[in-house]
């Protein structure tokens, strides 16, 4: 399935702002263009929530923000992007964030080469970020990537019940099956 992109201009962010509030759908803006957020499966929803719900209940205790799928953030390049999760430290602005630590996107047939390729690209400008996670919702597969002491970008792919993801930045760190199988 091919993305929904379309040539807009925006005299300002808060022009693209009043735009979202009154559209029908969601769009993230990257490079002038939009590009509209599809619908999701049963699948997609539940995995966005079981991570949501994990996150919320593994952080209680800290002083993060999380969101899921209706908060924007912002890069570097003033590119906008709608993730399906989001940890980020508290901020001034109502309708995105700028210092992510965590973005997950759960993936799908129609989004996922541009969650792993030009999603990755522009987050990767983020300097607060340290995590980005990519989930099948179909199977057991979790794509991993996350900067490392040096601050370059490596990844790990799990796919067992038991592999751990490690989020150090966050103090926690859970498995696939906390992801996958909610009690």
């Amino acid at each position: 399935m091919k993305l929904n992109i379309i040539q807009k201009t925006f005299a300002s962010e808060e022009e693209y702002f009043l735009f979202e509030e009154k559209c029908e759908l969601r769009n993230e803006l990257v490079n002038g263009h939009l590009i509209a957020t599809s619908g999701v499966t049963f699948e997609h929803n539940e995995i966005t929530l079981n991570i949501f719900l994990l996150l919320i209940k593994l952080l209680k205790e800290l002083d993060f923000k999380i969101s899921v799928e209706a908060v924007k953030v912002k890069n570097p390049s003033g590119n906008f992007f709608y993730p399906d999760v989001m940890v980020c430290h508290p901020n001034p602005h109502k309708y995105y964030s700028e210092a992510p630590i965590l973005l997950v996107e759960v993936l799908s047939e129609s989004t996922r080469t541009y969650d792993l390729t030009d999603k990755f690209i522009q987050y990767k400008q983020i300097p607060n970020l340290y995590y980005y996670l990519c989930v099948e919702p179909e199977q057991q597969v979790v794509i991993f990537y996350f900067k490392n002491a040096a601050g370059e970008w490596m990844t790990e792919t799990y796919s067992k019940e038991a592999d751990v993801v490690n989020l150090p930045q966050l103090n926690t760190s859970f498995t696939l099956k906390d992801i996958y199988k909610q009690e």
